[in-house]
């Protein structure tokens, strides 16, 4: 089992999305910490007009398991995906095996659906501004206990509507996302990113910052 870390820098570096789980189930209390966490992120206003609706029931994950169908089907013509064979092992097969073993597996995890009300005078850009942290927050709170949570598209295409009817959401709110979490297989690792070069800009669009990022340690 992957193990947990105290130190926000580890976490902030190392919290890669996980889509291999093993069967052990997310006991309530590591759950609630998430989110109690996700509960400390920025609201606009204050106001904390968000739900985060957990969902482990046999019925509930029946209808996640639907949604990820409908959102495998969205997006395997769109990044070109397919199922790897056995013999393939190059890094694109390993990604796309793991992207198949989340979906084929939805069924079997605690996930996590998190919903915005709406508000007629701000646009879903901006209250995602408020959802959005509390999202991520429960994203870093998982990966500082050891487990793994994968950002999924599931509360989107098809399966919104889905998710909405089995859930109960009224009208004026607005699903924000999902989250599956669970006991990873393996290790978290380090994030694979460019360098912090190639998005900081000083002043202008096209002005480098390289004196600014000069003594940054990579």
């Amino acid at each position: 089992m992957a193990t947990g870390s105290s130190d926000i820098w580890e976490v902030l570096s190392t919290a890669r999305t996980i889509r291999r789980f093993t069967d052990e189930p997310v006991d309530d209390a590591t759950l609630a910490r998430c989110l109690e966490a996700a509960t400390w992120a920025p609201s606009g206003a204050n106001a904390q007009a968000w739900r985060f609706v957990v969902l482990r029931s046999p019925e509930q994950r029946a209808v996640v398991a639907e949604a990820a169908r409908q959102a495998l089907s969205v997006i395997e013509p769109v990044y070109g995906m397919s199922r790897p064979t056995d013999q393939e092992t190059d890094v694109t097969a390993r990604n796309n095996r793991a992207t198949y073993e989340l979906h084929d597996r939805a069924e079997e995890f605690t996930s996590v659906l998190f919903v915005q009300k709406r508000f007629p005078t701000a646009s879903e850009l901006l209250l995602g501004g408020s959802i959005f942290p509390a999202m991520q927050n429960f994203l870093l709170a998982a990966r500082a206990q050891g487990l793994g949570a994968c950002l999924t598209s599931w509360a989107s295409y098809g399966g919104e509507a889905l998710l909405r009817e089995a859930v109960g959401v009224p009208d004026d709110w607005m699903l924000g996302g999902h989250i599956v979490i669970g006991w990873p297989k393996g290790r978290h690792g380090r994030l694979r990113r460019r360098p912090l070069t190639h998005a900081v800009n000083l002043d202008h669009w096209d002005e480098p910052a390289d004196d600014l990022l000069a003594g940054h340690r990579r």
